[in-house]
This record gives C-alpha cells, structure tokens and sequence, in this order.
C-alpha cells in the first residue's frame, strides 16, 4: 500500500520510474563514419610520402619535410583517436577485437616500441587501405562492375597472380629495395617478381647481397602469397570479391577432389600453412641461433628459409643455396620435411591427419597415388644421383654427406630448388634425370609446379592397362574415369606444346649449351629454379621468354584444370567412328 502511495505521489511530481535496459549493442554515431573518411584521406597523401621519401628516395624540399613530419604525427593521432571511438561505442567489447583485428596488430607494436613512427605509419596505411578496399568490394557499385565484366574462376587466378606480379616489379624498383639504393631495372624486377609469386627461385640478381632487407622482405611476401596460391589465392580473392558463385565453388571442389565447404577449405589450409611454417621457423631457429652471432639475424634466416621450403619457392639468403650446410643433418631434414608437406598437397595432408585422428580407416585413392608416386620418384631420384655423382661432384665428400646431398637434391629436384651440390658441375645424365623430375614437379593442390604427380601416376597406368589390353584404367582396386585419364593426356599435349614452344625460342635468342637451355626451360615451367647458372647471362628477350614461362607454368595447369572441370557437352551432331592407325 505505501509503495503504491509512493509512486502515486512521484507520477504527480512528474517522476516516473524507468525501466533499466541492458544495452547489448551500441550503433556507431554518423560522425565517426564521416571521420573515417577523413582518415582514409590523410593516409593516401601519407602514402604518396611514403612512396616518395622511402621508396623513391626523392628529395623533398624542407617545408614538404616539415609536411611529412606533421603528417605523420596527424595520422598516428587520428588513427588512434579512431581507434578508441570505436572500441567504446563497440558493444559488447569482444566484437571490437574480432571485427578490427588489424588495429591490434597495429597497436602492438607501436607500443612496445619494435618499429619506428614512420614504419608504425606504412602499417596505419596498409590498415586504412585494406579496410577500404574491403569496403568498397561489398559495394554494390562494384557488384555490379564485377557482374559487367563476368569474370570466371580461372580468369581471377589468372588476374589475381599478374596484378602480385606487377605490383612486386613496382616496389623492387624502388631505391630501397636494393642496397645500392638505386633500384632494380624494370626487367630484372619483373623477372624476380614473376619468380617470386609463381614459386620459382630463378633469380638473375644476387638475392642476399644485392637487395635490400625491404626487397626481401617483398620478395617474402610475394612467396607466400604465390604458395597459398595454387590453393587457396584464388578462392580468397573471389571470395573476397563477393563473386564466389555456386558453379565456381563445385569447379574449385572438383578441382580439390574434396566435397567440403570451400570456406572450410581455406581457413584448413591456412591454419596448417600458419603451424606448419611457424613449427619450421622454431627448428631452423634452434640450428641456426648457434650459426649466427646475432639472435636477429637467425630468427631471420629461419622466417625467411621456412616460408621458401613450404611454397617450395628456392629463394634463399644465402648465396650458394644451402650448399655450405650439405653435411648438416638437422637443416638437410628440416628444409626436406617442409618441402615435402607443402608440395605432397593440402588434401593428402588432409588425409593424414584425418588418418591419424582416425576420422577415416584408410587414405583416399588419390593420397594413396600421390603418396606412392612422390616415394618412387624420390628413390629413383636418391639412387641416380648417388650413382653418377659418387665420384664426380660428391668425390671428395664422406659416405653420410654423400647420402644426405643425394636424398636432399632429389626431393627439391622435383619443385623447390634448393641446392646443396653444383648444378652446374653435375653430370649430363644426373641433368636429364633432373629435367624429368622437374617435369613432372609436385602434386595437385600443393605449393609447387609441373604437370604433378597424379598426372604422370595415370599416365603410367593408362600404358599399362593399354599394353596389357585392358579396358579400364584401374589403381588400388578403384577405376580411374575415362574422363580423368583424357584430361591427364589434354594436360600432358598442351604443357609438351608450351614448353617446345618456349625452348625453340630460347635457343634462337640464347646462345648457350643446348642442355643448359633445356634444363632453364623446364625449371621454368615446373617451377623449381634449378639452375646450371645461365640465369644472370640472359639477354632481355631471355629473361622476359622465361618470365613468361613461369607465369604459365604456375597458372597454365591450374586454369586448364578449372576449364576441364566443367561439365562436358555433347554435340547436336553425332559422327561415326573414324579407324586411325596407330604405331
């Protein structure tokens, strides 16, 4: 009675109780989006002083340096400022750390100090311009741009990789990216670009000595987005262009022989990208920290080494490759346990660990082949190069060095391009041994090149079954589609045409030994980067024939795969049987 008395009295007053509401959400006010705008602007001019001072190296007149110095402390101030309006209008908090995650990476270091203001700037910048690009790819402006152009899978592998390409040749020509500080000709920078993303490891400049820490630091990068590419590049791209249809995403599942989301897919592999090659820095590090005086240095070398075995790329920061660690076990069965997983393929190594977490019984029929294929080649790569070299390049090594150098060259044959022996004091037999395994490269859905292990495995089995007059093509009591063995022979014509195409012309414009050109070629196109050091002598229409040819190499098999993926079409017109001749 008295609490009704109570709030009868503060009705009368003009006071009424208000319920208390839990906020669970808070909108973002209309200012702060019209100040992001502003800081999206402040980072492109800061971006175009970037670019002029550390890039170019151009001298700018004192009060545009003044400029710079004010612009630099604006855009920290502004970023931070943005920064703590939306953490406090973000509710609940957790969402501000899952939706601006890069603020974090950001942040972090600035605060404790690990990069300077103006290096603390570039990441503001990259942070605006990712966030831009991402919010103007969800647009419906550019919606319905990409719906005007109709680009299909294959055409965004294709584009995707040529604009890592040019963007790479852009910032190695920058002053910065070189340790002379003038930059890398135009063709140069596009050759190790081209070499960079597509995997490669040919290089016509010095890597450790002639860039830069930028430069590598670029030529890292490209690295790894070319590794990822094969598998997952191109799906995140057309992902992230919103333009991911149904029919490209059952394309890119064929293409994978995997029936899961291809979503999943991505965020599977670069999980196991991000572990395998963290477990890879951890063990090189632990070798290396006693190599080199500096724990910098080291931790370096081993980022820098595990991400180029992984994408099975070659690039290294030592000039000789790995030859001075020939005899060195631990680095040896590091840098061929890395190059092995990342070029057995992202499904095998999903096979495996589905095996041993006993999600499956047994591996699939195309791990199985794969598995099979890549020992065989191993072994016979093993015992060949043992044979031949054992008194020419490895005379006067000891027998463990000789079994180690031996194993070791035959696994990067076959993709990556590491070395541990002289390529070019190798044998002539021991050289077209390699142009073989260099030929049929890696395996599908992998981070390296050639026409891949289960392309040769059913090119074996298809002549087996013909020379035993069988009608299927069969492997582990499983046949092999009609379908597949002609798509395997359609890929096998097309590269063999590519790569005649590309050699003929080498060897009109080279004048060099008719092996040397060969094995050029084929490294080229399997993208391994083996060489007999013919590279840094090319002539200009060299280099850019075997540019060319690295592009292809990584994107030829890939896009002729998308194109075979899609559903035959029968003719209107049927035609009766032709009798040819064969043999």
């Amino acid at each position: 009675m008295l609490q009704k008395i109570y709030n009868f009295i503060l009705s009368r007053l003009g006071f009424r109780r208000r319920p208390k509401v839990l906020k669970t959400s808070r909108q973002i006010p209309d200012w702060l989006v019209q100040f992001r705008y502003g800081v999206y602007g402040l980072a492109f001019i800061a971006l175009v002083f970037l670019v002029l001072e550390s890039g170019l190296q151009y001298p700018l007149p004192p009060f545009l340096i003044v400029f710079a110095v004010i612009l630099d402390y604006t855009v920290l101030f502004v970023f931070l400022a943005d920064a703590c309006l939306t953490f406090y209008f973000t509710v609940p908090r957790f969402v501000y750390f899952k939706t601006r995650w890069m603020d974090i990476l950001v942040l972090v270091p600035l605060m404790l100090n690990v990069v300077s203001i103006k290096t603390g700037i570039g990441l503001i910048v990259i942070r605006n311009l990712l966030i831009l690009a991402r919010q103007f790819t969800r647009s419906p402006r550019f919606s319905g741009l990409i719906q005007g152009i109709r680009l299909n899978t294959a055409q965004i592998v294709a584009i995707s990789f040529l604009v890592t390409i040019l963007v790479g040749t852009l910032l190695l020509t920058f002053p910065t990216a070189t340790s002379d500080g003038r930059g890398t000709g135009f063709i140069d920078a596009l050759f190790t670009s081209t070499s960079a993303t597509c995997v490669t490891g040919l290089i016509v400049q010095d890597t450790p000595s002639y860039f830069s820490t930028f430069g590598q630091i670029v030529i890292l990068a490209l690295i790894q987005l070319g590794g990822l590419g094969i598998m997952t590049y191109s799906a995140f791209v057309a992902l992230l262009l919103g333009r991911f249809s149904l029919g490209q995403r059952k394309m890119m599942q064929e293409m994978f022989e995997e029936d899961r989301n291809v979503l999943s897919m991505i965020v599977y592999i670069f999980k196991m990208t991000i572990i395998i090659e963290a477990v890879g820095v951890v063990l090189l590090f632990t070798r290396w920290v006693f190599h080199f005086e500096d724990v910098g240095k080291a931790f370096y070398f081993s980022l820098f080494h595990a991400v180029s075995a992984f994408c099975n790329a070659g690039f290294s920061l030592f000039s000789d490759s790995l030859m001075g660690f020939v005899a060195d076990p631990a680095i040896n069965a590091i840098i061929m346990a890395l190059i092995l997983i990342g070029g057995i393929g992202f499904i095998v190594v999903y096979d495996i660990t589905g095996a041993f977490q006993k999600k499956r019984r047994t591996l699939s029929p195309h791990s199985r082949l794969v598995l099979v294929m890549s020992a065989v080649l191993i072994t016979a790569g093993f015992f060949i190069i043992f044979f031949f070299e054992f008194d020419n390049t490895m005379l006067r090594t000891p027998l463990p060095t000789k079994l180690w150098a031996s194993l070791f060259q035959s696994v990067t044959t076959r993709t990556a391009g590491f070395n541990t022996l002289n390529v070019a004091a190798l044998s002539q037999v021991t050289l077209t041994v390699m142009i073989i395994l260099m030929f049929i490269g890696a395996s599908p859905g992998s981070t390296g090149g050639g026409i891949k292990t289960s392309t040769f495995a059913i090119l074996l089995l298809s002549l087996k079954s013909t020379l035993a007059s069988q009608e299927n093509v069969t492997a582990f009591k499983r046949t092999i589609p009609h379908s597949v063995v002609m798509k395997a022979l359609a890929l096998l014509v097309s590269v063999l045409i590519l790569v005649t195409a590309i050699f003929i012309s080498l060897i009109i414009t080279e004048n060099k030994p008719y092996l040397s050109i060969l094995f050029e070629t084929i490294s080229a196109f399997g993208t391994v980067g083996l060489s007999t050091g013919i590279t840094p002598e090319l002539t200009n229409t060299g280099k850019l024939l075997i540019t060319l040819l690295m592009y292809l190499g990584r994107i030829g098999p890939l896009t002729l795969g998308l194109a075979l993926a899609r559903i035959p079409r029968r003719g209107r017109i049927g035609y009766p049987d032709a009798r040819i001749m064969i043999g």
